[in-house]
């Protein structure tokens, strides 16, 4: 089988996986908060023309550091400021990831279980979304995952090029989003430590790593603390110390949260990464091998004890588990017993979930008296049109794991690999074109289009009660109109129309602003607006 394995073979699958990466990617708008947000602070930067400081409504953001907002710009600048140019970066970071872990995987146990673990990691459920989207983690992960095989590569080769290149990959990791960078191969090569010794990084030769890190770092952060002080680095800690202890709002989720997200959203290369790692509890026979299984710990350790908790905090653990999933396969599993029974309940679960949504939607005055909070209520009320062809991902998504354990039974594992990888790309295509307008009509989609409808306008544009970056974004508006001061927009001697945007359940918060009119009702939210005194409209603002 190894020698059959051509490398067209791979280059086609690469090519083929880029188009099916760039379907759909404009389907819908930049989902709040992650994707508008950042998407916010790249405009920033190309409208000002300001690249060295990261800023949000204009003013200094010291969230983030700036590398993948550079990488947003510079695709910006190229398809425009919208959701492709938004979401490309993270296109390239797909083909980029697919083509390392290929490498990565021909180098561990040759050129077929690279191909697997490729195959694995681009039609699992959130590694593939993840590459339609535009949130720094795909290249963060990237980097990291990186920096894991050079200091592993470096241990087993004893090479200062290796340890040099790591310590380039940390930097640009810390550049991408921050401390993590550090703490998490650090906290990895600790782990792995503890039972595997034969081979193992050299503490002298380490610090070569984290100072080829640190000079990375230094060239954006040294000119940052000159130009602006020491504000960044306070600020910043302040503000991951406070995400790591206290969930930030909306966000507060149960310990065992990123179990469940990892397990259904890497099915089933999860179920197998299962059973592999229950055969092998300790892995000896590779220091790579042990690098992974101690990075899934690390990363189910950490962000278990984070207080905030989003889906992609976890996303480096896609990369060990689809890895553990592949050498399932590539050892063809035939010491291990299948969990075919598993398999197969937990993939008519999930396409059963998909078939029957759509039919919770026609009739949702069966449940929707269930749901509690009130934002979720009024954006049920909208009228979207569902019809039975929504189904059709879970159709196809059941119909697919039936012929899979078909093959599965039969022991016929390339078929069996090979239905259901095409089966989680069809399905979730096919989410993509289907469902995900709709949902994104129930939750944002009034409010955007609202913010588009403004877009050249002259007059301000305001969220009440919650935040978001679409009035920024989708209104286009720019340093001119930035007016922070919330209470002179609502009672100050405005100089131009001021449009407000707030949840329906929220409007109780313009009650006491008799000066503020109430536009319209749409979905959740609810639009006001306030006109300076000396304003005479020639047209209506809003359609």
């Amino acid at each position: 089988m190894e020698k059959g394995l051509k490398n067209s073979w791979v280059v086609c699958s690469l090519i083929g996986f880029g188009v099916i990466f760039a379907w759909g990617i404009s389907a819908v708008h930049l989902f709040d908060l992650d994707e508008l947000y950042f998407a916010e602070i790249t405009r920033e930067m190309i409208r000002t023309g300001c690249y060295g400081q990261v800023t949000f409504n204009f003013e200094p953001l010291y969230e983030k550091p700036p590398l993948f907002f550079w990488l947003q710009a510079a695709s910006m600048h190229l398809w425009g400021v919208n959701e492709i140019g938004a979401r490309f970066p993270n296109w390239i970071c797909g083909l980029l990831t697919l083509a390392t872990v290929y490498y990565i995987g021909r180098h561990y146990k040759g050129r077929w279980f690279g191909f697997v673990w490729m195959c694995l990691y681009a039609t699992a459920f959130l590694p593939h979304f993840y590459f339609k989207s535009a949130i720094i983690d795909p290249f963060f992960n990237y980097f990291l995952l990186l920096a894991i095989y050079c200091l592993s590569r470096a241990a087993t080769l004893s090479k200062r090029g290796w340890y040099s290149c790591a310590g380039l990959s940390i930097g640009c990791a810390l550049l991408a989003k921050g401390p993590m960078a550090l703490m998490i191969p650090l906290a990895t090569l600790s782990l792995s430590y503890t039972w595997f010794k034969e081979s193992v990084v050299q503490l002298k030769l380490l610090v070569l790593t984290i100072w080829v890190a640190t000079v990375v770092l230094s060239c954006w952060l040294i000119p940052e603390i000159w130009a602006h002080g020491w504000t960044f680095i306070k600020e910043f800690w302040a503000y991951h110390l406070l995400l790591y202890h206290k969930p930030v709002a909306t966000h507060a989720q149960p310990w065992y949260y990123h179990y469940l997200v990892l397990f259904f959203g890497c099915f089933p290369s999860s179920l197998f990464a299962i059973c592999f790692l229950k055969a092998n509890r300790w892995l000896q026979n590779h220091y790579f091998a042990a690098n992974m299984q101690a990075l899934l710990a690390v990363v189910l350790l950490i962000f278990t004890l984070v207080g905030t908790k989003i889906v992609h905090y976890s996303s480096m653990a896609y990369f060990p588990i689809t890895f553990f999933a592949a050498d399932f396969f590539y050892q063809q599993a035939r010491k291990y017993s299948y969990p075919g029974y598993w398999f197969v309940a937990i993939g008519l679960a999930i396409g059963g979930t998909l078939v029957f949504m759509p039919w919770m939607m026609r009739h949702k005055h069966l449940w929707v008296t269930l749901i509690k909070n009130q934002a979720i209520k009024d954006a049920l009320t909208l009228s979207v049109l569902w019809n039975y062809w929504d189904s059709l991902p879970g159709l196809v998504y059941i119909i697919g794991i039936g012929i899979a354990y078909y093959f599965l039974l039969q022991l016929r594992l390339v078929p069996f690999m090979g239905t259901f990888m095409g089966t989680n790309m069809c399905a979730l295509a096919l989410f993509l074109i289907r469902v995900a307008p709709k949902i994104e009509a129930y939750t944002q989609k009034e409010m955007v289009d609202f913010c588009k409808a403004c877009k050249g306008k002259s007059l301000y544009l305001r969220t009440v009660g919650f935040k978001s970056a679409a009035p920024l974004f989708y209104a286009d508006q720019s340093k001119t109109l930035q007016q922070p001061d919330i209470v002179w927009l609502l009672e100050g001697a405005i100089d131009k129309p001021c449009l407000f945007i707030l949840y329906k359940s929220d409007k109780a918060l313009l009650a006491a602003y008799p000066s503020i009119k109430h536009i319209k009702d749409a979905g959740c939210f609810s639009f006001y607006k306030r006109l300076p005194k000396s304003f005479v409209p020639i047209q209506p603002i809003v359609d």
